[in-house]
């Protein structure tokens, strides 16, 4: 039987407590309750604060990087930056998609040792993966040593084929703690790595000996420390078994063969644009993106800190309560979001040109319309967030895949022209229409399901 919705279930507790009366909701309430019983609104509270202080100190550390590195270097350096960093998100957007996200929407349904043994297989997949994302990255150095694409480049993918691993445990650890509502591990966790990336690369600036290679050494040793001691810490918990990763690993592709296509698709849409700008207007163009992408950035602890949160709530809410509570979720997180954004956009229309030229340089001037276009396309990226979740959570990946070839669709048309005639700006404009477009079908497609409820919850029923 589907359970009753949030709100239900928060009105019977107050009638209960209050014999028979029941009070309208305050504001401060209804928010509160979006993320928990009436029981529960101070831990919940807590969690979000935390989880928005946690995308700050990311958000926070990564501008802070790229702004070192556009006052110490050229154009074309956070041009290589940029180029560097593509890979990295796109080597953890595949492994969110085909770990992680399984890990999200199964281990709420699995207890005790069981959810050991799960963890433990997760982390034997994910060192697989590792491993291979090396081996993809050296591959890489080697072609561009060799004439394919930016010659300046070979030295950072040198660089990164050893530390790319580092970075994409990192990732791991964090969404695997999220996974686990361990929000104040994940706060501290990131906290170290943010005090040692940003603390080196400055030491490096101090010194002069600054470059992008180096940079990119000063961050993967940090996410390194702090990778050791996460696992030291948390050793208890995962319980390895090769034999079991197996099996695990096959229950994961039922979903993650999906999910991991639809990332794919969406990485490649998404992330290939640095690559096409520098393909027709040169690794400079790429540090301008960059020093706008910069600036967009500013809005990142918000929509990434409400967004880690949001990811596993849904995936707990649809195995506890069933598709109308999912539903409800799902809205009410939408327009919260919404009026979040309204904000931030309205923010950098008036002064992103201005904010681009303080942070980063006069050099930089001139990238106003493209931040403002850029600051559309992440709202609607948030605004898009839930509805996705939740096709991955009623096991519904697929849809999510075939979603996702519009992207690609536009990116290979309209992007390549728009990126060929008018650079970061029609970059800006590509990844605009790909995202409305995505977002649109993808909203139809979930409200048109027909309810339905887990399989776990069926049979208690």
């Amino acid at each position: 039987m589907i359970s009753a919705t949030p709100e239900q279930e928060l009105a019977s507790a107050i009638t209960t407590e209050e014999s028979e009366t029941l009070a309208p909701l305050s504001p401060v309430t209804r928010f509160r309750s979006l993320f928990g019983k009436r029981g529960s609104n101070g831990r919940a509270m807590g969690q979000t604060v935390l989880s928005l202080a946690d995308q700050g100190v990311i958000s926070i550390a990564n501008f802070v990087t790229g702004v070192i590195i556009a006052r110490t270097r050229s154009k074309e350096e956070l041009g290589l930056y940029m180029l560097g960093n593509t890979l990295v998100l796109l080597m953890t957007d595949f492994q969110t998609s085909l770990i992680t996200t399984p890990y999200m929407v199964y281990a709420p349904r699995l207890k005790g040792r069981e959810h050991s043994l799960y963890t433990g297989s997760t982390l034997i997949h994910q060192l697989a993966f590792c491993f291979i994302g090396m081996l993809g990255v050296l591959c890489g150095s080697f072609a561009t040593a060799h004439g394919l694409g930016p010659r300046a480049m070979s030295p950072v993918l040198w660089t990164l084929a050893f530390v790319i691993a580092l970075i994409m445990l990192r990732e791991h650890a964090r969404r695997i703690s999220f996974a686990r509502l361990k929000i104040t591990t994940v706060f501290l966790f990131d906290l170290c790595i943010a005090v040692g990336q940003v603390g080196g690369l400055f030491a490096l600036k101090v010194l002069g000996l600054l470059t992008v290679s180096r940079a990119f050494w000063v961050i993967g040793s940090a996410c390194g420390l702090a990778v050791v001691g996460w696992l030291w810490s948390d050793r208890d918990f995962f319980e390895p078994r090769f034999r079991q990763s197996i099996d695990d690993f096959k229950r994961n592709w039922k979903i993650g063969k999906w999910v991991f296509a639809s990332g794919l698709i969406w990485a490649i849409s998404m992330n290939l644009y640095p690559w096409i700008l520098a393909s027709f207007h040169g690794v400079a163009s790429t540090g301008l993106w960059a020093a706008a992408l910069g600036v967009i950035s500013i809005g990142s602890p918000i929509v990434m800190g409400l967004q880690n949160l949001i990811g596993p709530k849904v995936a707990h809410i649809y195995a506890e309560k069933g598709h109308s509570a999912l539903r409800g979720f799902v809205f009410k997180i939408t327009g919260l979001i919404a009026a979040l954004m309204s904000i931030y956009c309205l923010i950098l229309f008036l002064w992103g040109n201005h904010l681009v030229a303080l942070l980063y340089g006069r050099q930089y001037l001139g990238n106003g319309l493209t931040i403002a276009v850029l600051a559309l396309n992440v709202t609607v990226q948030a605004l898009a967030f839930c509805f996705s979740r939740a096709l991955f959570a009623i096991d519904r990946a697929d849809l999510d895949f075939a979603t996702n070839f519009t992207a690609l669709v536009m990116m290979l048309t309209l992007g390549l022209w728009l990126v060929r005639a008018y650079g970061p700006l029609g970059a800006a404009f590509g990844l605009l229409g790909a995202n409305l477009a995505t977002s649109a079908v993808r909203v139809v497609l979930f409200l048109r399901l027909p309810a339905s409820i887990p399989a776990e919850q069926a049979a208690r029923s």
